[in-house]
């Protein structure tokens, strides 16, 4: 979906992007993870053309973006940034429908398509006449993300989406991204700086420094393989929070005991949740329940970290 290869970008100042190169499948969402000044941002801004690089090949569904044309380009790609990019002026509605509107779509089919995204984001229809000043900030943001998917895009680039708003709206609003069906039907490349935003939302990470991908791979395979020291000491103060975002309740399988006839009111979880969605759902002794290679297996909040450290033993190990 989109290849990038030997991405340069030289300011008269500063080298910004040196000799970047990877890969985005379709349906895949890649984080670009680094602190301010690794070139993250630059390297998003390439992909659509807001920056034009100084050397170097980037490919969309194999055509050159350089032999697009720009606005053609552009509506095919959805982009959110941090402040949402809201015209002020605009009502909600039209800022949604602004994309469909160039694209000359039927007006029905505008209005139809607007209403479907303000369900889908939890927003009240009542908004459609609203401006984005008398929004909250988990609001606008979310009428941001609903312009960049109202032309229905293959692709979304997103840049600190979540950065502007208080911890735990952007808590919110990350769980609610992941659950959204077509948000999982996306390409997307998510620029953050926050490890925990990274490690909920991607499938694979590209950990940047000064420029360069010192790391690309999974949250686990960067969590437990680092490549070099950059990499082990850019996560070593969250090491033990970021294990419950690459394990899953089949990782603590074989740690934990079976349960051999569940209760018809026990709370049964897919084996692939993580385990920090389940110990948010978990509170004193409750217990939920599971299934893996045919066995019903039982967990509590302190049956996990036991079960956890030995998980972490035998990986160490192997």
């Amino acid at each position: 979906m989109i290849v990038i290869r030997h991405l340069t970008k030289q300011y008269p100042t500063h080298l910004a992007v040196d000799d970047v190169s990877f890969e985005v499948g379709a349906r895949e969402t890649l984080v670009l993870l680094g602190t301010s000044g690794s070139g993250k941002t630059t390297t998003l801004k390439m992909i659509n053309r807001l920056i034009e690089p100084t050397s170097g090949i980037i490919e969309v569904n194999g055509i050159k973006i350089g032999e697009r044309k720009l606005h053609e380009l552009r509506r095919e790609i959805g982009y959110v940034i941090q402040e949402t990019g809201l015209f002020p002026h605009y009502t909600i509605g039209e800022n949604i429908a602004l994309v469909p509107r160039l694209l000359q779509w039927d007006e029905r089919k505008i209005q139809d398509r607007t209403r479907e995204l303000l369900a889908m984001l939890r927003l009240p229809e009542t908004y459609l006449n609203a401006y984005p000043g008398q929004l909250s900030g988990g609001q606008r943001q979310r009428v941001g993300l609903a312009r960049a998917l109202a032309a229905q895009p293959a692709i979304l680039l997103m840049d600190e989406p979540l950065g502007a708003l208080d911890p735990v709206t952007r808590s919110a609003i990350r769980r609610e991204f992941r659950q959204l069906e077509e948000i999982r039907k996306k390409t997307i490349v998510l620029v953050t700086h926050d490890i925990r935003e990274a490690f909920e939302l991607g499938d694979r990470i590209a950990l940047m420094d000064g420029g360069r991908i010192q790391q690309i791979g999974t949250p686990r395979e960067l969590l437990l393989h680092p490549a070099n020291d950059f990499v082990r000491h850019f996560f070593a103060d969250q090491w033990l929070s970021l294990q419950l975002h690459v394990f899953s309740l089949e990782d603590l399988s074989p740690y934990l005991p079976d349960e051999q006839t569940p209760s018809p009111d026990a709370r049964i979880f897919p084996a692939h949740t993580q385990l920090a969605d389940v110990l948010q759902e978990l509170a004193g002794p409750e217990s939920v329940v599971f299934q893996a290679n045919h066995r019903f297996i039982t967990v509590q909040s302190a049956t996990i970290w036991p079960a956890l450290g030995q998980l972490l033993q035998n990986q160490t190990a192997s």
